[in-house]
Protein backbone atom coordinates (compact mmCIF):
# COMPACT_ATOMS: atom_id res chain seq x y z
CA UNK A 1 0.00 0.00 0.00
CA UNK A 2 1.14 3.53 -0.78
CA UNK A 3 2.22 5.41 2.37
CA UNK A 4 1.61 9.16 2.12
CA UNK A 5 4.51 11.39 3.18
CA UNK A 6 3.11 14.68 1.90
CA UNK A 7 -0.01 15.82 0.07
CA UNK A 8 -1.14 19.22 -1.14
CA UNK A 9 -3.84 20.59 -3.39
CA UNK A 10 -2.29 21.86 -6.60
CA UNK A 11 -5.43 23.30 -8.14
CA UNK A 12 -9.14 22.84 -8.71
CA UNK A 13 -10.19 21.76 -12.17
CA UNK A 14 -12.89 19.96 -14.16
CA UNK A 15 -12.67 16.37 -15.38
CA UNK A 16 -15.44 15.31 -17.72
CA UNK A 17 -17.57 18.20 -16.46
CA UNK A 18 -17.05 17.34 -12.77
CA UNK A 19 -15.38 19.89 -10.48
CA UNK A 20 -12.51 18.25 -8.59
CA UNK A 21 -9.30 18.86 -6.69
CA UNK A 22 -5.94 17.88 -8.17
CA UNK A 23 -3.85 16.69 -5.24
CA UNK A 24 -0.11 16.05 -5.45
CA UNK A 25 0.87 13.10 -3.27
CA UNK A 26 4.41 12.09 -2.35
CA UNK A 27 5.24 8.71 -0.91
CA UNK A 28 7.20 7.94 2.24
CA UNK A 29 8.95 5.21 0.24
CA UNK A 30 11.71 6.18 -2.19
CA UNK A 31 10.63 3.32 -4.49
CA UNK A 32 7.18 4.83 -5.09
CA UNK A 33 6.76 7.69 -7.55
CA UNK A 34 4.68 10.78 -6.97
CA UNK A 35 0.96 10.73 -7.70
CA UNK A 36 -1.68 13.15 -8.86
CA UNK A 37 -5.03 12.22 -7.34
CA UNK A 38 -8.29 13.80 -8.48
CA UNK A 39 -11.05 13.94 -5.85
CA UNK A 40 -14.60 15.22 -6.29
CA UNK A 41 -17.57 15.37 -3.91
CA UNK A 42 -19.43 12.06 -3.92
CA UNK A 43 -22.87 11.89 -5.48
CA UNK A 44 -24.51 11.56 -2.05
CA UNK A 45 -22.63 14.61 -0.81
CA UNK A 46 -21.29 12.81 2.27
CA UNK A 47 -17.67 12.38 1.21
CA UNK A 48 -15.37 12.34 -1.77
CA UNK A 49 -14.81 9.98 -4.65
CA UNK A 50 -11.60 9.41 -6.52
CA UNK A 51 -11.98 10.16 -10.22
CA UNK A 52 -8.45 9.43 -11.35
CA UNK A 53 -4.94 8.67 -10.15
CA UNK A 54 -1.84 9.43 -12.22
CA UNK A 55 1.70 8.26 -11.53
CA UNK A 56 4.29 10.97 -12.05
CA UNK A 57 7.54 9.54 -13.43
CA UNK A 58 8.90 12.92 -14.49
CA UNK A 59 12.40 13.74 -13.33
CA UNK A 60 12.44 17.45 -12.55
CA UNK A 61 16.18 17.59 -13.31
CA UNK A 62 15.45 16.59 -16.93
CA UNK A 63 11.87 17.73 -17.35
CA UNK A 64 11.80 21.01 -15.45
CA UNK A 65 8.47 22.08 -16.94
CA UNK A 66 5.68 20.53 -14.86
CA UNK A 67 3.46 19.45 -17.74
CA UNK A 68 0.88 16.73 -17.04
CA UNK A 69 0.09 16.31 -20.74
CA UNK A 70 3.20 14.28 -21.61
CA UNK A 71 3.93 10.60 -21.14
CA UNK A 72 5.60 10.95 -17.73
CA UNK A 73 2.09 10.90 -16.27
CA UNK A 74 0.47 7.47 -16.49
CA UNK A 75 -3.06 6.59 -15.36
CA UNK A 76 -2.74 3.97 -12.60
CA UNK A 77 -6.14 4.05 -10.88
CA UNK A 78 -7.12 0.58 -12.07
CA UNK A 79 -3.66 -0.90 -11.46
CA UNK A 80 -3.25 0.35 -7.90
CA UNK A 81 -6.74 -0.58 -6.73
CA UNK A 82 -7.21 -4.01 -8.27
CA UNK A 83 -6.40 -7.54 -7.22
CA UNK A 84 -4.62 -10.16 -9.31
CA UNK A 85 -7.77 -10.80 -11.35
CA UNK A 86 -8.02 -7.10 -12.28
CA UNK A 87 -11.14 -6.60 -10.18
CA UNK A 88 -11.48 -3.23 -8.45
CA UNK A 89 -11.18 -3.44 -4.71
CA UNK A 90 -13.37 -0.66 -3.25
CA UNK A 91 -11.95 -1.12 0.26
CA UNK A 92 -8.40 -0.35 -0.96
CA UNK A 93 -9.62 2.73 -2.82
CA UNK A 94 -11.65 3.87 0.20
CA UNK A 95 -8.77 3.33 2.63
CA UNK A 96 -6.39 5.37 0.47
CA UNK A 97 -8.97 8.18 0.09
CA UNK A 98 -9.56 8.30 3.87
CA UNK A 99 -5.81 8.41 4.52
CA UNK A 100 -5.42 11.22 2.00
CA UNK A 101 -8.29 13.22 3.51
CA UNK A 102 -6.81 12.87 7.00
CA UNK A 103 -3.43 14.21 5.90
CA UNK A 104 -2.82 17.70 7.29
CA UNK A 105 -5.70 20.07 6.60
CA UNK A 106 -6.79 18.32 3.41
CA UNK A 107 -10.36 17.59 4.52
CA UNK A 108 -10.99 21.17 5.69
CA UNK A 109 -9.44 22.67 2.53
CA UNK A 110 -11.66 20.52 0.33
CA UNK A 111 -14.71 21.33 2.48
CA UNK A 112 -14.01 25.06 2.07
CA UNK A 113 -13.82 24.73 -1.72
CA UNK A 114 -16.81 22.43 -2.16
CA UNK A 115 -19.00 23.99 0.53
CA UNK A 116 -19.23 20.99 2.84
Amino acid sequence: MYTIKDAKIRRFTDIDGVRCAEIEVNSASVEDTGLLVYLAPSDGGDGYKMLRMLRNDAALELDWYDNNLHSAFEEVTDVVFSDNDGKDLPEKRGRFTRELLSHGKMDSELAAEFGK
